[in-house]
C-alpha cells in the first residue's frame, strides 16, 4: 500500500466478534503462525471484511441548540460509522492509520491521538477488531522501529493486532517477520481476551516461511478483480488464512465474491475508491452497505 500512505490527519458485541474471529482462526490454523496441514477438511467460517479504514476518524459540525446558541461537537467520521454499523451483519476487522503508523502516546493526548481513541472506541463498540498499520519497507526498515510502533499502539490506541505493510515475499526475510510478528502477539492483549491478531501484506503470495509469522497473509492488492491460484507450496495453508484487496472497481463483483467464498477465503474487501491514481482507502467504497449485504449472504449459506 506504499502509494498511498495516510499522512494527515457493548462491550458484549465486542466479545462475540472477537470470539467469532478466534474460532475462525482455529479452526483454519491461525492464531500461532503455523500452517495447517488439513485446509481440505476445514469447516468453512464466515468470511470477515478486511477494511484499510484510512480516513480521520472525527469531524466537527456546528449544532444549534433550541436556544439558537451554535457550538462546535466533534462526531466519528461517516466512513468509520458506516464500518461500524455494518459489523453487526459481517465479522470485519478494521486497519487504523493515523500517520503511517502511529503518532506517539502523549499526556494529555494529542488531537490526533484523541481522536483515533475516540474512534478506536466506537469501532470496537460495534464489534469491530482493530488492526494498527505499521509498514516494514520490504523487511528494510529496522526492526527495532516497527517494534516501537507496535509498541505504541499496544500502550496507547488499544488495538487488537497489527497489520504489517510493504512485506517481502522471499524465504530470507521470514526471521525478519517471524520476530516482528512475536513482538506484536507479545505486546498487544485485546480488551475482549482474543489472542492478537497479525496480518501482513505482501500482496501477493510469498514464501510458505513467510506466510507461516502471520494468522493471515493478504495474497491480492491491486486494481483487478483476478482472483490467483494458490501456489502448490502454500497448498497446505488454510485458505480462511488468506485475505483479498481490490480498489477502483466499478464492475459488478459478486461473481469475484462468490469465486473468493468458494475458494474459501476468509477476508475480503473490494472498493471502487481508487480510480485514476487517487487514494484507494481514504473513503470507504461508496457501496459499502452493498458489500456487507452480499458478503452476509454468503455466509448465510454456511450449515449450521
Amino acid at each position: 500500500m506504499t502509494a498511498w500512505r495516510n499522512s494527515g490527519p457493548c462491550r458484549l458485541l465486542r466479545v462475540a466478534a472477537g470470539a467469532l474471529l478466534a474460532s475462525l482462526l482455529a479452526a483454519c490454523g491461525g492464531g500461532g503462525g503455523g500452517a495447517s496441514s488439513g485446509a481440505a477438511t476445514t469447516p468453512r467460517q464466515p468470511m470477515a471484511l478486511l477494511v484499510p479504514l484510512y480516513g480521520y476518524p472525527t469531524v466537527t459540525v456546528p449544532v444549534t441548540s433550541a436556544s439558537g446558541v451554535t457550538t462546535q461537537v466533534t462526531q466519528i467520521a461517516a466512513g468509520w460509522s458506516t464500518v461500524a454499523q455494518g459489523a453487526a451483519s459481517v465479522p470485519t476487522v478494521a486497519i487504523v492509520n493515523p500517520s503511517n503508523g502511529p503518532v506517539a502516546c502523549s499526556s494529555p493526548p494529542s488531537a490526533t491521538l484523541a481522536a483515533f481513541q475516540q474512534g478506536i472506541a466506537a469501532l470496537h463498540a460495534a464489534g469491530v477488531t482493530v488492526l494498527g498499520y505499521d509498514h516494514t519497507s520490504y523487511g528494510g526498515r529496522s526492526q527495532s522501529a516497527v517494534e516501537r510502533d507496535v509498541q505504541t499502539y499496544a500502550q496507547c490506541y488499544g488495538v487488537d493486532g497489527i497489520f504489517f505493510d510493504e512485506v517481502a515475499t522471499a524465504a530470507s526475510t521470514a526471521g525478519y517477520y517471524a520476530a516482528i510478528a512475536a513482538a506484536a502477539r507479545a505486546d498487544v492483549h485485546p480488551a475482549s481476551g482474543a489472542a492478537a491478531l497479525v496480518v501482513i501484506n505482501p500482496g501477493t503470495y510469498p514464501d510458505l516461511a513467510v506466510a507461516q509469522t502471520a494468522d493471515v497473509t493478504v495474497m491480492h492488492e491491486s486494481a483487478d478483480l483476478d482472483v490467483p491460484a494458490v501456489p502448490a507450496a502454500l497448498s497446505g495453508v488454510a485458505p480462511g488464512r488468506f485475505g483479498y484487496l481490490a480498489f477502483g472497481i466499478g464492475q459488478p463483483l459478486q461473481s469475484t465474491l462468490s469465486a473468493l467464498w468458494s475458494a474459501g477465503t476468509g477476508y475480503v474487501y473490494i472498493t471502487d475508491r481508487g480510480a485514476g491514481g487517487s487514494d484507494p482507502w481514504a473513503q470507504v467504497a461508496t457501496d459499502y452497505a452493498g458489500l456487507v449485504q452480499a458478503v452476509q449472504g454468503l455466509n448465510a449459506t454456511i450449515a449450521h
